[in-house]
């Protein structure tokens, strides 16, 4: 799969949980020192707060047309169903590069976004046709998403777990602008104006990558061991082309020479075997810090997914019979508790994931649990607690993935991850939906709160894997002193 050096630099562990102690002890420097962070970051925060307009204001105008929490949370479910294509996009990403990823996913969810505007304003308005747009602009904002996640380590290398982090704060930090610019807009252009503020956004990063801005260019990647040059006696003598003979001057190849190279070592990328996905599968199964916190995100995805999010949206109308702007209000609320829970982990210089990941499990079922009580500030209270600890999971989640996959297969790992995840964040609006109609609101929280207990348990049982193997010490020598 990776080679011995690659496995060790992302901090592969034995079963045994050997190397995690290591791994969970570097330190690196803060990526916002980097004038490129900085504008790659500005490009990425434009492109969020779009996403956090129309993440705000299409389940709102589903709730408008339909008045149904099922319209609502479908559309919600449109994330989870555009999971479905991540194995594949993580795998063009580790074999072709992500720059084709990143504009193409674009493009697409411009596409898509301009394509569900056009019908809204022509009083098309059918639940499946709004679906099918969002389907389409969330897979978009997939492959642009793992384009720009799968390339952080190339690009900026001296510190890619920090920025995995810090973008992943800044992606909080600027979606609260959407429930704000709902709550101040709303009154002035309604829902449709918002979403047309939203498709000029998808053009900020293409900006960005038009001033230079960009992940480099990689070769395509096997998937399998190689030798060493200097230990493969089956490697053809290297060549003087383009370079510098020993002790000579420097020779430089024809053009029609190196297309001739560049040809070949693309037909040899395309005669890689088709075994690349597994690849990122055996990497995550070989990490048991890895596979601990899959299970437990597929748990939560499950339980506090698209489904609770839609129901807590659909409480604050329903239940306590808010209007649109103060919902967006308590929306930004949750967003600002989900920054702060997401800053006091991705700014640490240090990454120690089983304890935020603990505490923020622990925070999110407390709250569910809080949800119940019919007095406006505890369920507010609840609201904020819960997305602080959710805000602290996440953190913890992207960063770890950036620290212990091997880069070689970090797409095709994410890609996977996604997908599980997402199947799993697919069963959220029809266990919570289904749940609502038999129960009520208040008791689905109640067993939504008591489900998230599982996920602590399972962080128990497995507390093995994050624990330090101390090393054995050497054996003391005799001498023939008295």
């Amino acid at each position: 799969m990776t080679d011995a050096g690659t496995a060790e630099e992302a901090g592969s562990v034995t079963p045994d949980g050997a190397g995690a102690h290591a791994a969970d002890e570097s330190v690196e420097p803060n990526p916002l020192a980097d004038r490129r962070f900085l504008v790659f970051a500005a490009g990425n925060a434009a492109n969020n707060v779009g996403e956090a307009l129309y993440a705000t204001a299409l389940p709102l105008l589903a709730y408008q047309l339909t008045d149904s929490l099922v319209v609502m949370a479908w559309l919600a479910a449109a994330v989870p169903v555009s999971d479905l294509f991540a194995p594949a996009l993580g795998a063009w990403a580790d074999r072709r590069g992500v720059r084709g990823l990143i504009v193409q996913g674009l493009l697409a969810q411009a596409g898509a976004a301009l394509a569900m505007n056009l019908l809204l304003l022509g009083g098309h308005s059918a639940p499946w046709l709004l679906f099918l747009c969002a389907v389409v602009l969330e897979t978009g904002g997939l492959a642009y998403r793992t384009g720009w996640m799968t390339g952080v380590p190339a690009q900026f290398p001296d510190c890619p777990v920090r920025a995995r982090g810090t973008l992943n704060s800044l992606f909080l930090a600027t979606t609260l602008a959407g429930p704000l610019l709902v709550a101040a807009l709303l009154p002035w252009v309604g829902y449709q104006g918002l979403l047309w503020l939203n498709l000029p956004t998808f053009f900020a990063p293409l900006v960005v990558w038009a001033v230079g801005v960009r992940p480099a260019r990689s070769a395509p990647a096997s998937p399998h061991k190689t030798a060493p040059a200097s230990l493969d006696k089956t490697a053809p003598a290297p060549s003087h082309e383009g370079g510098r003979t020993e002790g000579g001057p420097r020779r430089t190849a024809p053009r029609w020479v190196k297309r001739r190279a560049a040809g070949a070592q693309a037909r040899a990328g395309a005669e890689a075997p088709p075994s690349r996905i597994r690849d990122g599968w055996d990497a995550i199964r070989q990490d048991k810090r890895i596979s601990v916190m899959l299970v437990a995100d597929m748990v939560l995805s499950a339980v506090c997914g698209t489904g609770l999010t839609s129901l807590i949206v659909y409480h604050l109308r329903h239940g306590w019979a808010l209007s649109g702007q103060q919902a967006g209000l308590a929306i930004a609320g949750m967003n600002v508790a989900s920054l702060v829970g997401n800053l006091l982990v991705s700014q640490r210089r240090r990454l120690r994931p089983w304890t935020p990941m603990t505490l923020g499990v622990a925070a999110r079922s407390v709250a569910l649990i809080l949800m119940i009580v019919p007095v406006w500030p505890v369920f507010m209270f609840a609201v904020v607690l819960g997305a602080l600890g959710q805000g602290a999971v996440m953190a913890t989640v992207v960063m770890a993935r950036v620290r212990y996959l091997p880069p070689g297969v970090l797409g095709r790992a994410s890609g996977l991850i996604w997908l599980l995840t997402g199947g799993a964040a697919l069963l959220s609006p029809v266990f919570v939906s289904a749940l609502d109609d038999v129960v009520g609101t208040p008791p689905t929280f109640l067993v939504l709160g008591i489900a998230t207990t599982t996920v602590l348990l399972h962080l128990r049982l497995t507390r093995a894997a994050w624990r330090p193997v101390p090393r054995p010490q050497e054996p003391a020598r005799r001498t023939n002193e008295p």
